[in-house]
């Protein structure tokens, strides 16, 4: 009875695959990440094509404009508008008792 886990049925082995390319769990500095996600910004490239070029898979660059999307928004401190009303907006004067009586936006 043949066993699967044979060298080949004692022949030795047939066929060595050599893999070319980058080896797996490589480290990514920020910089590179930088790179990859500036380029899938410009306009007419897909992120396919950088992925290709980059050797990484599509969804690493997506992950990773995620994840810079994200820190942009939240490195931005929201920044609140103060709602002034047509009649003041109008005069230089500060409204008068009236006029702040009655709310209008």
């Amino acid at each position: 009875m043949d066993s699967v886990s044979d060298d080949a049925k004692g022949i030795g082995y047939r066929r060595v695959e050599v893999l070319t390319g980058p080896g797996r769990r490589r480290q990514w500095s920020d910089d590179d990440k930088a790179r990859v996600i500036a380029e899938t910004m410009q306009l007419g490239v897909t992120v396919t094509e950088v992925a290709r070029r980059w050797q990484i898979s599509p969804q690493q660059v997506f992950d990773w404009r995620r994840l810079a999307r994200r820190a942009t928004l939240a490195s931005k401190v929201p920044v609140f508008v103060p709602i002034v009303s047509e009649a003041s907006a109008c005069s230089s004067e500060p409204p008068t008792v009236a006029a702040r009586d009655t709310p209008t936006i």
